[in-house]
């Protein structure tokens, strides 16, 4: 069955449309793809640090009023429904028919790599539409500032789309590895559906670095509580 077939099917069963989210709020609307990854050193070597990285960045994008971004979980049940498995890579035409079918006008993918406290960041931005790369960002720092380079992607999608980048933002502190490790481990389980060991990852990172943003929120999504 040719891959455009099986995105149509998942949309019906999904209930989703296409011109749906670009419609809404007349503003730009995106989804952030899990990051291919590679990860060495702390104990990291088996870690989905990818999945844990594209979290961090639909909580940055998602908190600035000039974009919308997908729901994780929407466009989890969209790639599960294209029998996608796991340990595939999603290519870009792929990343850009799944962005069709959620009716966002951009999608985000690339990759990340640590390899003792050296973080490396590429991601693309591409316009839907016309398949055209909008942004190219490439960034390099310690892992322990992943939160701030997530900031700095986020401003220069902002700056190619020509927004106006948030005039106040979370003041972020270095995260120590052991907690992005923490949090990635729990993002995946979650994505398995093991709702116990995610909150139990989460709480440990939480424990190594008690303002990690992301590992404070989550645990309170999984529970059904009200985020903070």
């Amino acid at each position: 069955m040719r891959i455009g077939v099986i995105v149509c099917v998942a949309a019906m069963a999904l209930g989703v449309q296409p011109t749906r989210v670009r419609a809404q709020e007349g503003v730009p609307t995106v989804a952030i793809m899990d990051l291919s990854s590679f990860m060495m050193g702390e104990g990291g070597a088996s870690v989905h640090l990818g999945k844990a990285v594209s979290a961090m960045l639909a909580t940055e994008f998602g908190g600035r009023d000039g974009m919308r971004t997908i729901q994780r979980a929407e466009l989890k049940a969209l790639i599960r429904e294209r029998h996608l498995q796991p340990s595939r890579r999603i290519d870009e035409a792929d990343a850009i028919e799944v962005g069709r079918v959620l009716g966002v006008q951009y999608v985000l993918h690339g990759q990340v790599t640590s390899i003792v406290d050296n973080l490396r960041m590429d991601i693309r931005a591409v316009d839907v539409e016309t398949s055209e790369i909008v942004s190219v960002m490439k960034k390099s720092d310690r892992t322990t500032e992943l939160f701030s380079v997530g900031v700095e992607l986020a401003d220069e999608f902002d700056e190619s789309l020509d927004l106006t980048a948030p005039s106040h933002r979370s003041e972020g502190e270095p995260i120590p590895v052991a907690a992005t490790i923490a949090f990635s481990r729990g993002v995946d389980h979650e994505d398995r559906g093991r709702v116990g060991d995610a909150i139990e990852q989460y709480e440990r990172a939480l424990e190594i670095h008690p303002g990690h943003r992301d590992a404070r929120r989550a645990p309170k999504r999984l529970r059904g509580e009200r985020p903070s």
